[in-house]
């Protein structure tokens, strides 16, 4: 419930997050700062650049905002990259107990076949057919236990293998969802500091040497901060991917 919530307030961010160009009332707030900050010459140039406490404060803004949607997002996915990695482990166990399943059905089989298939006490009455059909149904259930074996662990595999990939695309979805936002978001602060801009340039003293536009960069580590405990472990499943759909390939070519 918690992690649903999460991501429903996650989604309606996207939504919200939208580029789209600055409002009347944004505007006018950003040009009034602007004009203000060229009247005391600010931005000024410094060992960052040239900065103004209105361009540091947008800058954090953002980084603010970054860090909270990635930390969201960690929790959310939590549950979802143990349960990711323990998949992984159990596809692999799961196959190794299919693969002995099915040798040893292989092999039960080609006993099987040469058994004896001639009459046993009590039977001198019966047809041949009825024998051959005797026979053909004590091996079925001799057999029995072992094709129930190998069909409970394909359904297994199966059921594990679709759950792997539901969640794969789903933290990779959430992932590129997140990353939406804050780009959205980043490119919405650009256009509110060349607005600040332009409106400080214009009243600035020094404007002859300030840049035209703002090279400032609006950047968040909080992306590579939350993708660095699971960069491996999404290598490994890009991997285990590959591996699964070469297997589902050999399988449909041998079909």
């Amino acid at each position: 419930m918690k992690n649903n919530k999460q991501k429903t307030t996650r989604l309606s961010s996207l939504k919200k997050g939208k580029v789209k160009r600055i409002g009347f009332f944004e505007r006018i707030g950003l040009k009034i700062a602007g004009y203000a900050d060229g009247k005391r010459n600010l931005p000024r140039d410094g060992a960052s650049g040239w900065m103004s406490p209105h361009l540091d404060k947008e800058i954090r803004s953002y980084d603010e905002f970054a860090s909270q949607m990635w930390g969201r997002l960690q929790v959310e996915e939590e549950e979802d990259y143990a349960r990711l990695g323990e998949l992984m482990d159990s596809i692999a166990h799961t196959k190794s107990l299919l693969d002995e399943a099915k040798a040893t059905l292989d092999g039960a089989e080609t006993k099987e076949k040469s058994t004896d298939n001639s009459r046993k006490k009590g039977e001198s009455k019966l047809t041949d057919a009825q024998v051959a059909a005797r026979r053909s149904n004590e091996r079925a259930k001799r057999l029995a236990p072992l094709k129930g074996r190998v069909s409970s662990l394909e359904s297994k595999l199966t059921s594990e293998i679709d759950e792997f990939s539901q969640l794969r695309n789903k933290i990779i979805e959430d992932n590129n969802s997140t990353r939406m936002i804050c780009n959205r978001v980043r490119d919405h602060i650009y256009q509110r500091l060349d607005i600040y801009w332009n409106a400080a340039l214009r009243k600035h003293s020094d404007k002859a040497n300030m840049p035209v536009i703002p090279c400032i960069e609006v950047a968040s580590h909080s992306e590579a901060v939350y993708m660095e405990p699971h960069k491996i472990l999404m290598q490994k499943t890009e991997m285990f991917s590959k591996e699964l759909s070469s297997d589902e390939e050999i399988k449909e070519e041998a079909a």
